[in-house]
């Protein structure tokens, strides 16, 4: 039987990952709430490219489970580093402050404990008979 914990870790790689996708999808995507050319895709600046792309390699690696301690930190830090500079304000949004704070908390258990089980590169231990 697989316990909780490991199963906990999975769903924290993934909602991290959902998350960075999120933040690429903001980017490329054009946000108009009245769905008029919703789908249109727009071409960021070479420097949000650049995050985007660094976040979805991060996210595919996190849902994957590989690396997932030295990703997550990665990770966090890419996404506070891409709010704060793309935002472009000097003083702190609190919208910026929350979302940076909600990838940090969500990251931690990942950094501290790992993937779990159910990444590629975890230490698979024999079922009990």
């Amino acid at each position: 039987m697989v316990g909780i914990i490991p199963s906990l870790q999975c769903a924290l790689r993934v909602t991290l990952a959902l998350i960075f996708g999120h933040t690429i999808a903001l980017d490329i995507f054009v946000n108009d709430p009245a769905l008029i050319g919703a789908f249109e895709v727009r071409l960021p600046g070479l420097i949000p490219s650049l995050f985007c792309i660094a976040l979805a390699s991060i996210a595919i690696w996190l849902i994957l489970g590989v690396g997932t301690r030295s990703f997550a930190v990665l990770g966090a830090a890419l996404y506070t580093v891409h709010e704060v500079i793309l935002r472009g304000q000097l003083l702190p949004d609190p919208q910026i402050v929350q979302s940076s704070l909600l990838v940090a908390i969500l990251a931690l258990p990942l950094i501290i404990f790992g993937g779990g089980r159910f990444s590629v590169n975890a230490d698979l231990q024999p079922e009990p008979v």
